[in-house]
C-alpha cells in the first residue's frame, strides 16, 4: 500500500513503524504549514527538513518516504514569490515527487494567485501537483479550482485534487484528475470512501492526511478490508491503494 498524503515531521516514529508493520511500502510527507510561516525562510527550512530527515526516519521504519513540496494555502508569508521562483531549484531531488500541498482554504484572491503559481510550475517540470480543498465551503472551493485549472490550462494526469467527499464527488465526474479520498476523522470515513469507491469509477488515491490533530494510521488497511469484505474487486483496490498513486507520484 502507498499511503498518497501525509504530515510526517508531526508525527512519532513509533507511527511510522506501525505503519510499517499494517503494510504500507511507501508514504508522501507533504509540505503544510506547521509553524506559524512568517517568511521563506522558515519555508526552506520546512522543505529541507522533509527532504533531509522524513525520507531518512522512513528508511529507519522500513518505508519508502517521498516528498511534495509547495506553499499550503493555510499558511504562506507575504513574500510568497520567492518561495515560488526558489520551489524549481527543489525539484530535482530523486525524492521530491510532486509540488504540494497547495489549494484553496480561506478563497482569497492572494490564494488564488499561489495556486496559479505553483500550477504554472507543475507544467513547466511537469511535475504532479496535489490540490488542497478544505473542510468548509468545499464545493465553493471546488467550483474555483475547477475554473483555475481550466484557465491555466494544465493536464489533467498531472493533478490529484484531494479531500474529496460525497458531497463534491459530481464536479469531478467529468474530468480526468486523479481523485483523492481522504480516511480522517474530520474528512470521510472508510465506509464513506467504500460508498463513493462503489458508485463512481475514477482514478482514486487512497491516504491518512496523517498530521499534528486527530487522524488514523490504521486509515488505509481498515478501508482496505472494508473494501475486500463488501465485494469490491481485488485489481479495483490495487488500483486504489497502489497502482494508482505509484503512476501518479511515478514511483
Amino acid at each position: 500500500m502507498i499511503d498518497a498524503h501525509t504530515h510526517l515531521d508531526v508525527r512519532s516514529f513509533e507511527d511510522l513503524e506501525k505503519m510499517a508493520l499494517c503494510g504500507i511500502e511507501k508514504i508522501i510527507t507533504c509540505a503544510h504549514d506547521p509553524y506559524r510561516m512568517s517568511t521563506p525562510e522558515v519555508y526552506f527550512d520546512h522543505w529541507d527538513r522533509l527532504i533531509k530527515m522524513e525520507t531518512k526516519r522512513g528508511s529507519l521504519a522500513g518505508i519508502d518516504v517521498k516528498v511534495a513540496l509547495g506553499v499550503h494555502p493555510m499558511g504562506y508569508p507575504k513574500e510568497w514569490p520567492t518561495l515560488i521562483k526558489n520551489l524549481p531549484k527543489y525539484l530535482d531531488n530523486e525524492n521530491v515527487v510532486a509540488i504540494g500541498e497547495t489549494g484553496l482554504h480561506y478563497l482569497n484572491e492572494d490564494e488564488k494567485d499561489l495556486l496559479r503559481e505553483q500550477l504554472y510550475v507543475a507544467i513547466d517540470y511537469n511535475m504532479p501537483i496535489i490540490i488542497h480543498t478544505p473542510e468548509k465551503n468545499k464545493r465553493e472551493a471546488l467550483v474555483e479550482i475547477l475554473k483555475i485549472l481550466k484557465e491555466v490550462n494544465i493536464r489533467e494526469d498531472l493533478v490529484m485534487i484531494d479531500h474529496i467527499n460525497k458531497d463534491t464527488i459530481d464536479l469531478v465526474m467529468d474530468i480526468d484528475v486523479y481523485v483523492g479520498l481522504t480516511v480522517h476523522p474530520m474528512k470521510i470515513s472508510p465506509m464513506e470512501a467504500l460508498e463513493i469507491i462503489k458508485n463512481h469509477n475514477k482514478r482514486f488515491i487512497l491516504s491518512s492526511d496523517l498530521g499534528s490533530l486527530k487522524s488514523d494510521i490504521y486509515a488505509l488497511p481498515k478501508t482496505k478490508l472494508l473494501m475486500k469484505n463488501n465485494n469490491i474487486r481485488d485489481d479495483k483496490i490495487r488500483d486504489i491503494l497502489y497502482k494508482n498513486p505509484k503512476e501518479f507520484y511515478r514511483l
